[in-house]
């Protein structure tokens, strides 16, 4: 190609909109939209149900539609068509998020969960976005691109819980009672990100370059290490999440009960958590190529188990629990990474469409099982012993990682 030539198509693909920038947007505008709907679900629940005992049960229901859509979008996620089913996704929640607030007018709990199970396709969406960005990477940069996407989800799951008190005050102020409005908000953003979504170009077939499509891939590991990877990836992934979940579906309850500054102060809190799991993406990424997947999983583990019991200790003190949530965002984040770095790498489209599934799955299965049991082991126990619980898995997922550590490793595809 001449000079020339190169430098024409250099000014064509400078004025067309990266297909990556596209992507990072849509996700930022789904993170959003989960931040401030998935934030106000726990306090709703208790407000339409009757009790604190209840609160946890949206956030169950909405992890176990992110499952059930996970699977469905990696399902229709071949050839190339993984952002065209993350749009689908996001339609779905947009629905989800207006029967929602039909729930809170009509004062309706079963329908308040309906619309919960229904809102957790977003977050399927926005999770599953993630291997999106990876597909299009080469093999060796695939990390650094999970990573990438990551950080860009940061902006708007930052954003979201920020939104809490300014949403509720303008749904309030539209004669919608207290908390729909946060939702109204979750609904148009997820319009948006479906249309992001949709904007965003199909790439060829990941695997047409090399013209292997369902040939393994040089260099790929073996059936059993492929097997192995699924078992490993799931689990770290699955007992990650349900820490993260146990914790911080019965956060609101405990912010508000115990202190005065209302949802601007949780908003705040929450914010900052939802920051740690996403923006150190790239110090997880260059952690988890410089002691291999399995070590940075390790290593999240003992981060999770010290947050617990961190917020243990002054569970009534709002500087230390906060502190607590932040390194708790911290740990799962580099477990996220940990998690996914193993479930992608090399193998053919239709076993790493599976096994990416399955991954959700996994965290959508532990963390509906953490959202429901949190409302009432905050009841029983209280926020301390929660949070012992909490760190009892996580020693349980140090030890899932040490275990891995022992088996024979296959050829790592990380940054």
């Amino acid at each position: 190609m001449t000079w020339e030539a190169r430098s024409v198509h250099d000014v064509d693909a400078a004025r067309r909109p990266p297909r990556e920038h596209v992507l990072f947007a849509a996700a930022s505008i789904g993170a959003l939209a989960n931040g401030v709907a998935g934030s106000a679900a726990a306090l709703l629940a208790e407000r339409v149900g009757g009790g604190m005992a209840v609160a946890g049960l949206p956030q169950a229901m909405l992890v176990i539609g992110t499952a059930v859509a996970a699977l469905g979008i990696s399902a229709a996620s071949r050839g190339g068509r993984r952002v065209r089913s993350l749009a689908v996704g996001a339609v779905a929640a947009a629905v989800g998020a207006m029967i929602v607030v039909g729930a809170a007018i009509v004062a309706s709990f079963p329908a308040l969960l309906a619309g919960s199970l229904l809102f957790g396709a977003g977050n399927a969406a926005v999770m599953l976005s993630r291997y999106a960005a990876a597909e299009r990477a080469q093999p060796a940069r695939r990390v650094r691109a999970l990573t990438a996407l990551l950080v860009a989800t940061s902006v708007g799951a930052v954003v979201g819980p920020l939104l809490l008190e300014p949403s509720d005050r303008l749904g309030q102020a539209l004669g919608l009672p207290p908390l729909a409005g946060c939702f109204v908000l979750g609904a148009a953003a997820f319009v948006v990100a479906a249309a992001a979504f949709t904007a965003v170009p199909v790439p060829p077939r990941a695997d047409a370059s090399t013209g292997s499509h369902e040939a393994a891939p040089d260099g790929a590991p073996a059936a059993s290490h492929r097997r192995r990877d699924t078992v490993v990836g799931v689990g770290v992934l699955s007992l990650a999440n349900l820490v993260m979940v146990l914790v911080m579906t019965a956060l609101p309850m405990h912010v508000l009960h115990l202190h005065d500054g209302g949802l601007q102060v949780l908003g705040v809190v929450i914010a900052l958590h939802v920051a740690a799991m996403f923006a150190p993406a790239p110090l997880s990424g260059f952690v988890t190529g410089r002691l291999g997947a399995e070590r940075a999983a390790g290593l999240a583990a003992a981060v999770l188990a010290g947050a617990a019991v961190l917020a243990a200790v002054a569970p009534a003190h709002l500087p230390t629990v906060s502190g607590a949530v932040v390194v708790i965002g911290l740990g799962w984040n580099l477990a996220l990474v940990a998690g996914s770095a193993i479930l992608a790498r090399d193998a053919v489209e239709s076993v790493r469409l599976r096994r990416e599934g399955w991954g959700e799955v996994g965290m959508g299965v532990a963390a509906a099982g953490g959202g429901a049991a949190s409302g009432v082991a905050l009841q029983v126990a209280g926020f301390a012993g929660l949070a012992i619980g909490a760190g009892c898995i996580a020693v349980a997922l140090l030890g899932w990682a040490v275990a891995a550590r022992r088996r024979p490793a296959p050829a790592s595809t990380v940054d």
